[in-house]
């Protein structure tokens, strides 16, 4: 009897609340008959999910004709991050120390009561002034760089409408049950054989397109099959479509496409027509006006420059040969892209540039999560008995047939589900929450396909819940020769049994860096034109001619969303332990003047328009120097605003859920059968797929 793949993810409780923003700072606060003005807190340190920090604060005895004490609290928090809304919750906060210059004698005293107003402090700051604060003002940033790969994939260039059809390796065919066809399963395509005829048929949605050879070359069928309409109807519902994708057809304006088929890791440049060129003023660069590709001609030196996935290849000619070009070797006209210029969104890219910097620090803040242990649900599913490989360097294994990504470590076995760890003592479970992960797995090098894993982390646990987290690292994001790229470059060859199932890829569907947001997103056009369906997190998996590929990652990548918000309705609990607000909060942003800074001397500075200001022990303003750091601060100040307010006006892109989606469906039930466990051991010590290449 043939196991099918079937997983029923999490079953979790989402306890709702209010919609948390940042309204702006400073705030107010009146608490124990004092009055506080908290202003923006600066980052001092911000690891996994710890924040320190520290904030001005004034202080005012209610009702008393007195001038409020300045002062400089030292925070810790642990944060709760939502990539959706680009807020941060600070949980648990503590006020660590505080320092009033100009009220030596009553330090304890003021000190006792803001620790005892906390419970009425705001919580939510804008995740983008945080990240603003922490790319200017971190003297060192701590990211994780591994040695990934650059290898040129096969770049195809077309001044004309074309499509890239990715087959993962050599082409796998399946029989489609009570048809006379058979399907190409490994590829995101619908792509069938018929024998009688010996030809293939690719869907095109609104006519199909036939060929002798998968090589072509192809052409609109004038009379396909009528058979072939209700297989597509049969691939349809239960194919998920990416939300806001162009409709089928649409991007080549009803033209048919020039089709190219590779079975190698491949990407697609497409101009629409000959290369249109225009410069780039201060530099001696121009780009390429009519291609959605990141596209350049240097011309000092006459080369081509094309970023494909964060990476840059240089070539004499559109044709090829292509060349990876390190980052230290990137011509220096690169850095100089002005930020008005349409093409500034690459600076991201450069090594050394202040949006690769930020870019670098942005990729290490986690999007956390707190799982209720007693809800969480995991149930894996294998194609057949579970078969397990070595992870090459490791005295670890990890399990080929399964879309989950299921690790045999020190004795037991660890699944990672939607970034969320799990243990059992058998392949088959049952499954629990984990709280806690070995150090081994942290080990897992790029030539595995479950490298992804090393960035889930688990924070800390209670009796009741687990805190989770994970980086975009999770989510094929990682630093690499000075910047932000994706995918390892690692081709992992796929399982392909009475199903087929992929692993991360690196190449084909146009993975471009969005300096808006932070994040990674793909461009549907010019790709797979009319089924739009990279899997960006998990593997896909494939049963007889249906390829399923693992529903809801896919806005992921595109929006920099939270994969969290994508569990079913019971699904991760927030706020745990949060304090209602007090009644004597007052919400809203009313301070009698603007932005005042802490520094890393003890004082209190303000920035007005003849100057910089500080104050002294008696509590009066004086002119200061300026500092660097001081003007650092700032101007990452009115970055993060700046930022924020046009998150706001924006609000969350088109298709990102902000709430929580329906229950998950159950995956291919199925029978499984067990298999002893791998006869490797390792002592136990303390402590996203998606598809190939």
């Amino acid at each position: 009897m043939k196991a099918f793949i079937a997983a029923t993810v999490l079953a979790l409780v989402f306890l709702p609340l209010r919609a948390q923003t940042d309204p702006g700072w400073p705030r107010e606060v009146d608490s124990g008959g004092r009055h506080y003005t908290i202003y923006q807190p600066q980052v001092d340190r911000w690891k996994d999910d710890r924040l320190d920090a520290r904030a001005v604060v004034t202080v005012t005895e209610a009702g008393a004709a007195t001038q409020p004490v300045y002062g400089i609290v030292s925070l810790s928090a642990r944060t709760s991050v939502d990539k959706v809304t680009r807020t941060v919750t600070l949980e648990d906060p503590k006020a660590e120390s505080a320092v009033f210059p100009a009220a030596s004698g009553r330090q304890s005293e003021l000190l006792g009561a803001i620790r005892a107003s906390l419970p009425d402090w705001p919580r939510v700051i804008s995740l983008d002034r945080l990240l603003a604060d922490l790319a200017i003002t971190q003297s060192e940033t701590a990211a994780e760089s591994v040695p990934l790969k650059s290898d040129v994939p096969r770049i195809i260039f077309s001044t004309a409408p074309a499509v890239l059809v990715l087959i993962d390796g050599d082409p796998v065919l399946r029989r489609v049950q009570g048809t006379r066809y058979t399907r190409v399963i490994n590829t995101p395509a619908l792509l069938v054989f018929d024998s009688g005829a010996n030809r293939y048929y690719l869907d095109g949605q609104t006519f199909w397109m036939t060929a002798a050879s998968l090589n072509g070359p192809w052409s609109v069928a004038p009379a396909p099959p009528a058979d072939l309409d209700s297989l597509r109807t049969q691939f349809e519902q239960t194919e998920e479509k990416e939300p806001g994708a162009p409709g089928p057809g649409t991007a080549q304006r009803g033209v048919a496409p020039s089709v190219y088929v590779s079975t190698l890791p491949a990407e697609l440049v497409q101009t629409d027509g000959q290369p249109q060129y225009a410069p780039i003023a201060g530099t001696k660069l121009s780009y390429v006006t009519n291609t959605e590709s990141d596209l350049f001609l240097d011309v000092g030196s006459q080369s081509y420059f094309v970023l494909l996935s964060g990476r840059w290849f240089q070539a004499k000619s559109l044709n090829g040969p292509w060349s990876w070009v390190a980052g230290q070797h990137l011509p220096a006209e690169f850095s100089r892209i002005p930020l008005n210029s349409p093409k500034s969104g690459v600076l991201a890219s450069v090594p050394e540039t202040p949006q690769a910097r930020e870019a670098i620090i942005a990729n290490q803040i986690p999007q956390t999560a707190t799982v209720k242990r007693n809800e969480a649900r995991l149930d894996v599913r294998y194609d057949g008995p579970p078969q397990f490989r070595p992870i090459s360097g490791t005295p670890m294994q990890y399990a080929v047939n399964t879309d989950t990504d299921v690790i045999y470590a020190e004795g037991r076995y660890y699944a990672c589900r939607d970034a969320v760890w799990f243990v059992a003592d058998s392949p088959e479970g049952p499954w629990s929450v984990a709280d806690m992960i070995p150090a081994v797995i942290y080990t897992i090098p790029p030539s595995s396909p479950l490298f992804h894993d090393r960035y889930v982390y688990v924070y800390r646990s209670t009796p009741e819940y687990v805190y989770v987290g994970y980086t975009p690292g999770y989510l094929g994001a990682y630093v690499w020769d000075g910047v932000v790229v994706f995918g390892t470059g690692w081709i992992y060859p796929p399982w392909i049994g009475d199903i087929y199932v992929g692993w991360p890829w690196t190449w084909g569907f146009g993975f471009r860096f969005g300096y808006w947001g932070v994040g990674w997103f793909w461009r549907p056009i010019h790709r797979l034109w009319w089924y739009h369906n990279p899997p960006h997190l998990h593997r896909i998996y494939t049963e007889h001619w249906n390829p399923r590929w693992n529903p809801g990652d896919r806005q992921v990548f595109r929006h920099n969303a939270n994969v969290y918000n994508r569990l079913p309705e019971r699904a991760v609990v927030r706020g745990v332990g949060r304090p209602s607000p007090g009644p004597g909060r007052v919400p809203g942003a009313r301070a009698p003047r603007g932005d005042l800074y802490a520094d890393q001397d003890g004082r209190v500075y303000d920035r007005r328009s003849d100057g910089w200001y500080r104050q002294d022990g008696s509590g009066q303003w004086r002119r200061a120097p300026a500092t660097p750091r001081l003007e650092q601060q700032r101007q990452s100040r009115e970055l993060g605003n700046a930022r924020q307010g046009e998150f706001q006006r924006r609000g969350p892109s088109p298709g990102v859920p902000t709430t929580r989606a329906p229950a998950a469906e159950s995956r291919r039930p199925g029978p499984s059968t067990r298999t002893p466990a791998p006869a490797a051991r390792a002592p136990r010590s303390e402590g996203a797929k998606s598809p190939r290449r």
